[in-house]
């Protein structure tokens, strides 16, 4: 948020990602120059730890996480996630796709 501040008082240029520039796009005097280039895609995984590495790893808590974050139901909640307050989804779903579908 700091850098699009500053990038906004001094006329320059910034890379950001979505979230940040939509929830503080109110303050700045910025437009979006570059966007949809798979260059400048910032993917989130979700990787479950061996659970043999330790003793102390919860393999099942860990799995729950892991389907509860690919579900159909929490990737709808992603899809829509931030369109209320910004008119557009801050995060783009992309479970089950291959890697030429992302970002797609």
């Amino acid at each position: 948020g700091q850098t699009l501040s500053i990038a906004s008082e001094k006329g320059a240029y910034t890379i950001t990602d979505r979230a940040t520039y939509l929830a503080t796009k109110k303050n700045l005097q910025l437009d979006i120059l570059v966007e949809g280039d798979k260059a400048l895609l910032n993917i989130y995984h979700v990787i479950q730890v061996n659970p043999a590495k330790s003793d102390k790893i919860n393999g099942a808590g860990a799995q729950a996480f892991a389907d509860f974050m690919v579900s159909k139901d929490t990737q709808d909640v992603i899809a829509k996630f931030g369109v209320d307050k910004y008119g557009q989804a801050l995060f783009f779903p992309d479970a089950g796709k291959k890697d030429e579908e992302v970002g797609a």
